[in-house]
């Protein structure tokens, strides 16, 4: 399996498939554990490790713990030898490097060297097994592979390297062609991708960030319920996700849910349309989100006036609590300002602890650019960074618009981002600070088009509608701190993943086409200057 003439990609595809048919057919493991595996994709075999690319630390560390043993022991079955797996985290939105054939000079290198590619960058791995430190040969036929903890063998003050830009990359674009992807669990619908790793700490929000740490690990069960409150674009979300992920990491075992109000409102009045099965349905309903040991539960003030389904919630709520489970709520408001709930249902979400999070500081605002383009593989010069954290204040999403608009100017115009572009690409945005409404988007959108106010929120599918539409869609996400529930309601009552969809079309599109680009920015322009025009 590991034959020295084999191109090192080639052997590596051929293990990791093998490896996969035994894994998949283990019966010991659950369909969440076997869904972790669906991130990995395999670079290259050398020696006895094989290279893996994952698309978060999540994956990562779910491979390194929850399956650890499972994993090398597929290994050693496909390979009939002992193999030890090193991880590179290449992000979804990276595509994974191709196999490739070996060059002359890859071929000339002695047996105890390392490919060129690998020599000059450093990438996260760490090998899965404990004993891969007991192995001396590994550490000195391998020494790029070593692992922190290896490493910490010889000196525990060591402190693990910086990660360095791929060498490949340097010759790419050095801007994101598209934005971070949400990866989403189908069992609990967490976004793997937002982990703790990926929150960025500050004054703002370090409180509540220490806060959900505990609850995630188990030992803030005198914060239950926790409720984090705060502006729309303030990671109240992020950090929803991140405790699901992390304690599932630490117990796979876990039954973990992340719903938003409206999804659990939606599933509520589907268990009730079909009244000759809505007994057997609204059982189903019940055991859900009754049998979970983490309810994570986002924009719960949508509830609000919703009689029967907070009725319902209530419910769930009380076998949850009763039960010792852990229960974690978002809202835009303090609980005591949540509008249509009942008393004895604000009264139980003040039982536990209420955290808040707050707009970042100019210093979080840097770094969370920082770990935008990190994530995203860009090159941003930090005097770039610290424009933008300067000029927006409010919210991240804010910053990840501004971001997005620089890189998509560099991008359409195969200029290097810098702060000459940024400022140019920003000014017009600083021309008023006049409310802008999604009435007033609507109205300037459909004039621009030459098309009506009815045509954007009505029913008409036309290629030329459907395209303001989404743009429309896409400036009141940016120019409003409306949710996306809300602005489905404001297009004709639509769902917010078209919304979303929406939204994510026109960013893309920003970045590879000069019109889309040019509709947004002279729109925008229009906006600021005459708001109500």
């Amino acid at each position: 399996m590991t034959d020295e003439h084999i191109d090192p990609s080639e052997q590596a595809t051929r293990l990791w498939s093998a490896t996969l048919a035994v894994l998949q057919h283990s019966p010991s493991l659950t369909p969440r554990a076997k869904g972790w595996l669906e991130g990995v994709t395999p670079e290259a075999v050398y020696g006895p490790t094989i290279v893996l690319c994952v698309v978060s630390s999540s994956t990562q560390q779910a491979l390194q713990n929850e399956l650890n043993e499972p994993l090398l022991a597929a290994l050693r079955m496909a390979s009939g030898q002992d193999m030890f797996p090193a991880f590179k985290i290449v992000p979804a939105t990276m595509p994974m490097r191709e196999p490739t054939t070996p060059t002359n000079s890859y071929e000339q290198q002695s047996d105890h060297s390392q490919p060129q590619h690998l020599q000059s960058s450093q990438f996260i791995a760490e090998e899965t097994a404990v004993n891969v430190v007991s192995k001396p040969q590994l550490q000195a036929s391998q020494p790029e592979f070593a692992s922190p903890r290896a490493q910490n063998t010889a000196s525990s003050n060591a402190l693990p390297q910086p990660v360095q830009p791929m060498p490949e990359m340097a010759e790419e674009r050095a801007y994101p062609v598209e934005q971070n992807k949400a990866l989403l669990d189908p069992l609990t619908h967490l976004n793997k991708n937002a982990t703790f790793d990926t929150f960025v700490p500050g004054d703002s929000n370090r409180f509540a960030r220490t806060v959900a740490l505990a609850v995630a690990e188990g030992s803030g069960r005198d914060f239950n319920p926790l409720c984090i409150y705060g502006g729309s674009g303030l990671g109240k979300t992020h950090l929803l996700n991140a405790i699901g992920n992390y304690a599932l990491v630490k117990d796979d075992s876990v039954k973990v849910r992340y719903v938003t109000s409206e999804e659990f409102t939606n599933e509520f009045i589907e268990a009730l349309q079909t009244p000759n099965q809505a007994q057997g349905q609204i059982a189903d309903f019940n055991k859900r989100y009754r049998e979970v040991d983490v309810l994570l539960i986002d924009d719960i003030q949508f509830l609000g006036g919703k009689e029967a389904t907070l009725e319902q919630f209530f419910h769930t709520f009380n076998a949850l609590y009763q039960a010792n489970k852990r229960i974690v709520i978002a809202s835009d408001v303090a609980p005591k300002n949540l509008k249509g709930f009942e008393a004895r249902l604000i009264s139980r979400f003040e039982s536990g602890l209420t955290v808040d999070v707050k707009p970042p500081d100019l210093e979080t605002r840097i770094a969370i650019l920082r770990m935008m383009a990190t994530m995203s593989r860009s090159n941003i010069p930090n005097d770039v960074l610290d424009l933008i954290a300067e000029r927006f204040t409010e919210n991240i999403r804010e910053l990840e618009g501004a971001l997005t608009r620089v890189t998509a100017v560099a991008s359409l115009s195969n200029q290097p981002v810098s702060r000459a572009l940024a400022e140019q690409t920003l000014q017009d945005f600083f021309t008023s600070d006049v409310e802008i409404k999604p009435t007033d988007i609507i109205g300037q959108v459909a004039k621009y088009f030459h098309l009506t106010f009815d045509d954007l929120v009505g029913r008409a599918r036309t290629k030329n509608v459907a395209l303001a539409r989404q743009v429309a869609m896409y400036l009141t996400r940016e120019m409003t701190s409306m949710s996306l529930v809300d602005i489905g309601e404001v297009f004709g009552g639509r769902d917010h993943t078209t919304v979303m969809h929406a939204y994510t079309r026109i960013s893309d599109e920003m970045q590879e086409k000069q019109e889309i680009y040019n509709y947004v920015m002279e729109l925008t322009v229009r906006l600021k200057q005459r708001p109500s025009d």
